[in-house]
């Protein structure tokens, strides 16, 4: 069975205005327990599920700046990991990195470690939008990132690009994505601001210190994104995800398709055997309890129709939809019975859902309406 591994790297540099992902302020002190305790978790984790059948087919570390990690601890770790699960042949290994931790040496040492996948966090070019988020780097630092990555031979790589940014218009859009498209990444996630409780951004957005672009505005941004990666080869495989054919991110697929995933680190979520649970977000409770040689994890409570909601929320979101065959056979149940037949029958004429060789997708425009879609469709 497949099965994806994601490990929460927790330590960054600086607080980004934006994000709400659980972090701390790096500390090399901090980060030895912390590895310290992942290799007890990963030993814990690992006869838990001794007798299973299960390959890991992909590695994703994300964080916090996972490129900030000290090269022993990781690599220590990943020898962990080689020595108590078995790896994929085809092993899809993601890493996400800010350009201003990339250097040379440094992917050099991922390609060692068997990345084939880094990911860089350049989110825009314009250096007044990159100082709103709080963001360390520079456009030169993006350009000089992805040039090392193409000299050192890496055939997949990824680039993240945010839009909805306070002061942000769409001829700056288009400048970033014209920027971005030069470097031709195989992989682009496209994604709109979100605003998060208890963010530096949130507070300024609130105080009325910084304006989003309106609604109208964001979804004429999304159109003229889509668009503009459309024209230069890149298809859109789920809502904020573009890719050349055959770049597609595995691991991540994985989640929207309900494959089950193991995750390690403070905070990290993991779904095995059909059960949903997460290790706790604060480093020195996960600390404690891994010293206790106890597992850190709180068990999700959740019963089968949000986990039938779930799937079909996560399904609209990929170009494919959802299988009705593979929803009957993970629940027991046909997919026409989680619908509101009325708003069904309404969603199909109107053109924004299209029963497709027997998956459920939504249409081109039926993308820029996804959420309000599946609030109306599912009972």
């Amino acid at each position: 069975m497949p099965l994806g591994l994601y490990l929460h790297y927790p330590f960054c540099r600086n607080r980004c205005s934006y994000c709400d992902f659980y972090k701390e302020v790096y500390d090399k002190n901090l980060e030895r327990q912390f590895f310290h305790a992942l290799a007890t978790e990963t030993d814990l984790v690992a006869n838990e599920y001794a007798d299973d059948k299960r390959n890991i087919t992909s590695i994703f570390i994300g964080g916090g700046t996972p490129s900030l990690a000290a090269k022993e601890l990781l690599s220590d770790w990943l020898a962990i990991i080689k020595n108590c699960f078995r790896l994929s042949n085809n092993l899809e290994f993601s890493i996400e990195t800010n350009p201003e931790s990339v250097d040379l040496d440094l992917l050099e040492f991922y390609q060692q470690l068997g990345v084939n996948r880094p990911l860089f966090g350049i989110q825009s070019f314009d250096t007044r939008l990159l100082k709103v988020l709080d963001r360390r780097h520079l456009p030169r630092d993006s350009h000089r990132a992805i040039y090392q990555a193409n000299a050192l031979g890496f055939t997949n790589f990824g680039v993240d690009l945010i839009y909805g940014l306070p002061g942000q218009n769409s001829n700056m859009l288009a400048m970033d994505l014209d920027q971005m498209l030069d470097l031709e990444p195989p992989h682009i996630s496209f994604y709109q601001l979100a605003i998060e409780e208890g963010t530096g951004l949130a507070e300024k957005v609130s105080a009325g210190t910084l304006r989003l672009p309106d609604q109208e505005l964001a979804h004429a941004m999304y159109r003229g994104g889509v668009q503009q990666m459309e024209e230069a080869g890149y298809h859109r495989y789920e809502i904020s995800s573009f890719a050349r054919p055959g770049f597609e991110c595995r691991h991540n697929l994985g989640y929207w398709e309900g494959d089950e995933y193991l995750g390690l680190g403070p905070s990290a979520h993991s779904f095995m055997d059909g059960q949903r649970f997460s290790n706790r977000a604060y480093l020195a409770v996960y600390l404690e309890e891994l010293q206790a040689g106890r597992l850190p994890r709180v068990i999700d409570e959740s019963g089968l129709e949000e986990r039938m909601t779930e799937a079909i929320m996560l399904g609209l979101r990929t170009s494919q939809g959802i299988s009705r065959k593979r929803f009957s056979q993970r629940f027991g149940v046909p997919l026409k019975d989680r619908l509101d037949r009325k708003q069904y029958r309404i969603l199909i004429e109107s053109g924004h859902l299209v029963p497709d060789r027997g998956n459920l997708r939504l249409s081109d425009e039926g993308f820029y309406l996804a959420d309000e879609i599946t609030r109306r469709l599912v009972k």
